[in-house]
């Protein structure tokens, strides 16, 4: 009897382990499925990363060492050149021809062991480096991309190089292009965005990038260096002719020639050209109709500084002015809720149209940016083009009474400056409690040191130099959802503002006191740009910005650029006016 109740006493015991085991192989492939599902939605839709795979340690002391070596130069190659290439202001951000590289260790423990035999690995594409035995002086690797968790080769090649920084960059661009021209990566990349099978692409663009970062670096030891884009604008040309419907490449040639040729109107027509092709190539993409209405914007300046203009060349800058008005109206519809909800399903439904890179891209203009942002790239846009319609209308002033326009009395043109400086006023700086018309120009330009009202008053214009308290800083509280490029368009805004006639300034006001407090007023709206956390702006665009060529000037704004470190190049001497043929044709308006 005692040896029937041991016996059962056992088989319980067994029965107990095998249940206890079945129930956690159970939970671990439930926690593996749940864990898989996870990486998978997260992963719905976006570019996997490259996981850059070590090499055995057991063998590291033999011949792992030099492939250990070359893959930590692969990690960091892939990430130097993320931040370095030259963009204008709304231009698509460059971070999507990168991708950030991962690393995978080896588990370190049986904790880890355990978490790792637990939890699904994450998909992506891991790229796995052995140096072969040199031919000579050329270094040989072979390089493998693997589809992870499954293990499968998607690609292999053997690299050659004489120097170790040529075969990394081979490396690297092979790697990214390998991997974004897969099949099920394809589906996830708008299609403004692909670099196409020819790795010259990428490898031109890799060195137009790469000679920015090396004239910022000269600039950065001699100031004298100059301004030379001419190799990296060449690199960019060279891409083109191999990826010639990638965006990325055609603003980062635009945004060289605006730099290069902002004062040079003939040339500046270039870029004028490209963001117009790119438009037309592309009517959907809203960054570059963005950039195309400031470029006709910019464009038309002329009309604020020259009266002499020939009646040619001035039909021709009046409609530039005309078009970059309707393109940034046009803009303005597009970025509706309900035209940016439809396009978005239209990308959501399964069919033709379906392209879960395009439907990423939709949707980033609906949901808020990431931190340390408080606001959608929506509205950041909105914000931007409704200062640059203020900035249309101040152009319009400086027509009147020219020829073919009537004349405006001097009341009117002051209401129009008033409803101006209003609309920019609504779009940095935070809403009063009983909103009221005319306020703009008190709240923007002399809040600080008015006793009358909403009157200037010149009695106390000298006291805004004496110095105060840090904590008592001039100028109303700025909006907290306000971006960068909206106040950077308000400070150009109040720099164009300077050059009103004399009839436009609002009542109590003299030119010079009017171009102090717009100077005071454009700096610190530069401030403001520069200090927003997501901030992308660069000192040479400020520098070649035309629209601010009035700040620097004046004393206060030579010293602000001394103080940031900006290097303001010397104004170059106006061309003769001559007539310059218009385009055959009227460019067409996106959408419409």
């Amino acid at each position: 009897m005692g040896v029937d109740d041991a016996v059962v006493r056992a088989l319980g015991t067994v029965a107990n382990w095998f249940l206890l085991a079945v129930a956690a192989l159970i939970a671990l492939g439930v926690v593996r499925n749940a864990s898989a599902l996870l990486y998978r939605v997260r992963a719905r839709g976006r570019i996997l990363p490259l996981i850059l795979l070590p090499e055995d340690p057991a063998e590291e002391a033999a011949t792992a060492a030099p492939g250990a070596h070359l893959t930590a130069h692969l990690a960091a190659h892939l990430t130097e050149h993320q931040k370095d290439s030259i963009l204008a202001p709304g231009s698509p951000s460059a971070a999507t021809a990168v991708s950030r590289p991962q690393t995978s260790t080896p588990a370190q423990g049986w904790v880890e062991s355990l978490i790792r035999m637990a939890l699904a690995s994450p998909p992506g594409y891991a790229v796995h480096l052995h140096e072969l035995e040199p031919d000579g002086a050329v270094r040989r690797v072979s390089v493998r991309i693997l589809r992870v968790p499954k293990n499968r080769i998607v690609a292999a090649r053997v690299v050659a190089e004489a120097d170790e920084e040529s075969l990394v960059e081979k490396i690297a661009v092979y790697c990214i292009v390998q991997v974004r021209n897969q099949p099920e990566m394809l589906r996830r990349i708008p299609r403004w965005e692909r670099w196409g099978e020819d790795e010259r692409a990428f490898t031109h663009y890799r060195k137009g990038v790469h000679e920015q970062r090396l004239h910022t670096q000269a600039r950065a030891d001699d100031a004298s260096a100059g301004v030379d884009y001419g190799t990296a604008l060449r690199s960019y040309s060279q891409a083109v002719k191999f990826a010639p419907g990638n965006l990325l490449l055609r603003h980062g040639e635009a945004a060289l020639i605006e730099l290069m040729h902002a004062h040079h109107p003939d040339s500046y027509q270039r870029a004028i050209a490209t963001y117009q092709r790119c438009t037309e190539l592309w009517p959907e993409h809203i960054e570059t109709a963005y950039r195309m209405a400031i470029a006709y914007s910019r464009a038309a300046r002329p009309l604020l500084h020259d009266r002499a203009l020939p009646p040619e060349r001035r039909a021709q800058l009046e409609g530039m002015a005309h078009l970059a008005r309707e393109h940034l109206a046009d803009i303005c519809a597009r970025l509706r809720l309900r035209s940016l909800l439809r396009r978005w399903l239209r990308n959501s439904i399964p069919g033709g149209r379906s392209n879960s890179g395009e439907r990423r891209y939709w949707g980033s203009w609906l949901m808020p940016l990431p931190l340390p942002a408080r606001r959608s790239q929506r509205r950041t846009f909105l914000g931007a083009i409704r200062i640059a319609l203020a900035a249309h209308d101040l152009t319009q002033l400086h027509l009147n009474g020219h020829p073919g326009r009537t004349s405006v009395a001097a009341d009117r043109q002051q209401r129009a400056v008033a409803r101006a400086f209003d609309r920019v006023a609504r779009e940095v700086l935070v809403r009063t409690r009983v909103p009221a018309r005319g306020t703009g120009v008190r709240r923007l330009l002399f809040d600080d040191h008015t006793t009358r009202g909403s009157a200037h008053d010149p009695d106390t214009h000298s006291t805004i130099t004496h110095p105060r308290a840090t904590s008592r800083h001039w100028g109303p509280v700025r909006k907290g959802s306000t971006g960068w490029m909206t106040h950077y368009n308000a400070a150009c805004f109040l720099a164009l503002a300077m050059t009103l006639p004399d009839e436009c300034l609002p009542t109590g006001y003299a030119r010079a006191q009017w171009q102090q407090d717009c100077n005071r007023s454009a700096l610190n709206q530069l401030d403001r740009s520069l200090r927003t956390p997501d901030s992308t702006l660069t000192g040479d665009w400020i520098a070649h910005d035309p629209d601010l060529d009035q700040l620097w000037s004046t004393e206060t704004g030579a010293a602000w650029a001394e103080f940031m470190n900006i290097d303001i190049p010397a104004p170059p001497p106006q061309p003769r006016p001559s007539a310059v043929t218009p385009p055959v044709g009227r460019p067409r308006v996106p959408g419409r």
